[in-house]
């Protein structure tokens, strides 16, 4: 074997070297993997030349699989013609029998790099600033989740186990924030789990989640003494902080909108979490029956131990207060798809949590993430996709009825 080869090429070098050995005995595989898990061009092109051959009935052989690759337009003909790549990868697979170890790392990889496209393309759309262009491709990546959730679930049992991953020594403030993120998104799940997922599987959830406790308070435990300066806000949440102050005051000046605005706007929409207070103050005053105004606000704020000044909440145009509600949603939509991507794709990104987890784990942000409707701010988008096809519903989602996502682990 080469030296310094990458652990993705080296998985799916001994996959198709393992088929090539064994076409009798491993070609049952090729029913699982696709060209969309591969890295590299050349292995994908090998792959979908043996998986005509087995759909025609004939065995992928070496000399069938050169035979066939020689008929590819798209390969170079010096590469086509060449039986010395198709060797390597022979002698790149250690043992034949282990093919499906050796799949189950390809699909592994194949899948977390869907997810984190996705996640990608979330966080892109969502910095453009474009509403309807972000929910569009929050919409894309429950849909290729979903693809991804039903995939992983239909492996084999012995190709989704995993072994429990150690603690590691390298840690830090965003590596302990990362295993809380696994821990409470495993825990979430796991219960809706409970009435469903036989008993030994349940077990080695929780012996996942005790894993993920224990680094996070190793990575605590040795967190540097000195924090890192912040990062001076970017304009974008300068402008979003402004919207929501502007929004305060204005339905402060006219409460009656707050009985319009409370079923879509709520206090996570506000950039700045102070305001998200000040917003869950003046809801509870109004269906209390209470009066809302500056003075009756910041009281309450003041007997809930928050601060807030009466004058700060003043000087409000209520005529505006709807118009402000629907930016401050507007904002707080594209600031949770920004979130939601990054969490997704650090997620994705990290081998220590296992393709379940990245998927249950992801499938808990995106359903977290809630449009809600604005009375005249429509968000489907009306043009059609570039083949031509209409676009998918940008609506509300409901939480999808999933089966549990087992994660054996011996």
């Amino acid at each position: 074997m080469k030296r310094g080869v990458p652990h993705t090429i080296r998985a799916e070098q001994a996959l198709l070297g393992a088929v090539l050995s064994d076409p009798a005995g491993q070609a049952q595989l090729l029913d699982l993997v696709t060209a969309e898990d591969m890295t590299r061009p050349y292995h994908a092109q090998v792959l979908q030349a043996m998986q005509r051959l087995h759909s025609r009935g004939v065995a992928p052989t070496p000399a069938a699989v050169y035979q066939e690759i020689q008929n590819d337009p798209d390969m170079p003909r010096y590469l086509s013609h060449d039986g010395i790549p198709l060797a390597d990868l022979m002698e790149a697979s250690p043992r034949s029998a282990h093919a499906p170890a050796y799949a189950a790392m390809v699909i592994d990889t194949g899948i977390r790099r869907r997810i984190e496209l996705s996640a990608s393309r979330m966080k892109q759309a969502a910095r453009t600033g474009n509403l309807a262009d972000t929910l569009h491709a929050t919409a894309e990546a429950r849909q290729e989740l979903g693809q991804c959730r039903a995939r992983w679930q239909a492996l084999p049992d012995e190709m989704r186990r995993e072994l429990p991953i150690p603690i590691r020594t390298h840690h830090g403030h965003a590596d302990a924030a990362h295993q809380l993120r696994l821990v409470r998104d495993e825990i979430r799940q796991l219960r809706q789990d409970l009435a469903t997922e036989p008993q030994h599987t349940l077990q080695d959830r929780l012996a996942s989640i005790a894993q993920h406790v224990a680094e996070a308070a190793a990575s605590s435990a040795a967190r540097a003494q000195q924090q890192p300066t912040a990062a001076p806000p970017q304009p974008q949440r300068l402008e979003a902080e402004a919207a929501g102050a502007r929004t305060l005051r204005d339905l402060a000046a006219s409460p009656s909108h707050l009985a319009t605005v409370r079923a879509w706007l709520h206090p996570e929409h506000f950039a700045h979490p102070a305001h998200g207070d000040l917003y869950t103050v003046m809801c509870d005053l109004h269906a209390a029956g209470q009066p809302v105004d500056p003075v009756t606000v910041s009281w309450e704020a003041y007997r809930r131990g928050l601060h807030a000044d009466a004058a700060d909440l003043t000087n409000g145009t209520g005529a505006f207060a709807i118009a402000g509600a629907r930016e401050v949603h507007h904002h707080g939509l594209l600031a949770q798809a920004t979130h939601i991507g990054q969490e997704i794709h650090a997620d994705a990104s990290d081998p220590a949590a296992s393709a379940a987890q990245v998927i249950r784990s992801a499938t808990g942000h995106l359903h977290h993430l809630d449009p809600g409707r604005p009375n005249g701010q429509p968000h489907r988008r009306p043009a059609a996709t570039r083949n031509g096809h209409a676009r998918p519903a940008l609506h509300r989602e409901q939480a999808p009825a999933e089966q549990p996502i087992a994660e054996a682990v011996p």
